[in-house]
C-alpha cells in the first residue's frame, strides 16, 4: 500500500506562515490527516503489548516502536507500514523543509554554511537502532525516524516527562496525536515553556529545572493534531500530569537527527550552540 501526497501529516496547505514564534518556533495543525485516512489508521493502531512487549508495565511510562521494527513487520497493518515508510523518506524531508527552512535560517543561522546545503538538499536515510553508536546512522546528513509512542495506563497521577530539552542531535521533532475515542482522562497535554523573568534555563542533562521556566503555551492532547518544532536551546517542553486511567496515551513521534558531525543543537551554556564549532572542525 502506498500513500498519496495528501496523506502526509504536513498538508500542502501548511506553509512557513503557520509557524508560531512564541515561546519558540512551533507549528500546530488540527485535523492534520484527511478524516478517512486518520480513522483507518486509528482503527489499525497496534496493541499496547505490540508496542511495549509482554509483562507488567510501569505507571505512566513511555514505550516506543521505531520504523525499523514496523516497516517490515507483517503483524503491523499495511497502511501503517506505508505511513512509516513515507514519513522516513526524502519526500517527507522535503515537506518538512518547505515549512521550516526560513525559520531554520533564523534559529540556526549557520546551518547552511555548516552543512554546505539547505535543509531540502540534505541527504537523508531512515534511522537504524543504536542512534549515534550505530555507524550506519552516520552515513547521511540526517536520519529520519517515525515511532509509535504509547504512555502506559496511569495508576497514580503523574507527568510522563516534565520540562526538558530533546537529544542535542535532534534537528526537528513532531507529535501526531491518536487519542482514543473513549479516553476521558484529563492532562497529557504538551506544555511549551519559556524562561522565568530574570532567569536562564537551568539544565541537568536533558532535564530542565522546573523553577527556571514557566508554561507559555499548551497544545491539547487532541486526536489528529500535529505539533512540530525545531530543536534549539529555547525548545523546552514537557507533558502535563495525566489523571488515573486505564487507557494509554497514543501518538506518532516524528524526528530528524544528525549524528555524523558531532552536533549539539541545544547547548544552553554558550551564546550559540556548540554544534557550529564542532561542525566546522568536522569539515576541515
Amino acid at each position: 500500500m502506498t500513500l498519496g501526497s495528501d496523506d502526509c501529516c504536513l498538508p500542502t496547505r501548511i506553509g512557513p506562515e503557520a509557524v508560531r514564534s512564541e515561546p519558540f518556533p512551533h507549528l500546530v495543525v488540527p485535523d492534520a490527516l484527511p478524516a478517512a485516512r486518520y480513522e483507518a489508521l486509528e482503527a489499525a493502531w497496534p496493541t499496547l503489548e505490540q508496542v511495549a512487549g509482554p509483562g507488567p508495565l510501569d505507571n505512566n511510562r513511555l514505550y516506543k516502536l521505531a520504523a525499523p521494527e514496523v516497516i517490515d513487520n507483517p503483524a503491523i497493518a499495511a497502511l501503517w507500514r506505508a505511513f512509516f515508510a513515507f514519513h522516513t523518506s526524502a519526500e517527507f524531508l522535503r515537506r518538512v523543509a518547505a515549512v521550516w527552512t526560513d525559520h531554520l535560517d533564523r534559529v540556526h543561522p549557520d546551518f547552511r554554511a555548516a552543512f554546505g546545503r539547505s535543509l531540502a538538499e540534505l541527504h537523508s536515510l531512515p534511522r537504524r537502532p543504536g542512534k549515534r553508536g550505530n555507524a550506519a546512522n552516520r552515513g547521511a546528513d540526517i536520519m529520519l525516524d517515525c515511532q509509535f509512542g504509547m504512555n502506559s495506563p496511569v495508576v497514580q497521577p503523574t507527568s510522563v516527562r516534565g520540562p526538558h530539552l530533546d537529544n542535542p542531535a535532534k534537528l526537528f521533532a513532531g507529535l501526531l496525536y491518536f487519542r482514543a475515542r473513549d479516553d476521558d482522562s484529563t492532562g497529557g497535554d504538551l506544555e511549551l515553556y519559556r524562561p522565568r523573568a530574570g532567569q536562564r534555563v537551568r539544565t541537568s542533562g536533558s532535564r530542565v529545572e522546573p523553577a527556571s521556566v514557566e508554561v507559555a503555551a499548551t497544545v491539547p492532547y487532541a486526536p489528529n493534531t500535529l505539533v512540530m518544532w525545531l530543536n534549539s536551546p529555547l525548545a523546552v517542553h514537557g507533558v502535563s500530569p495525566r489523571s488515573v486511567t486505564g487507557i494509554p496515551r497514543r501518538y506518532v513521534n516524528l524526528l530528524g537527527e544528525c549524528y555524523g558531525r558531532g552536533v549539539s543543537f541545544t547547548d544552553v551554556a554558550g551564546v550559540r550552540p556548540r554544534f557550529w564549532q564542532l561542525a566546522r572542525r568536522w569539515r576541515r
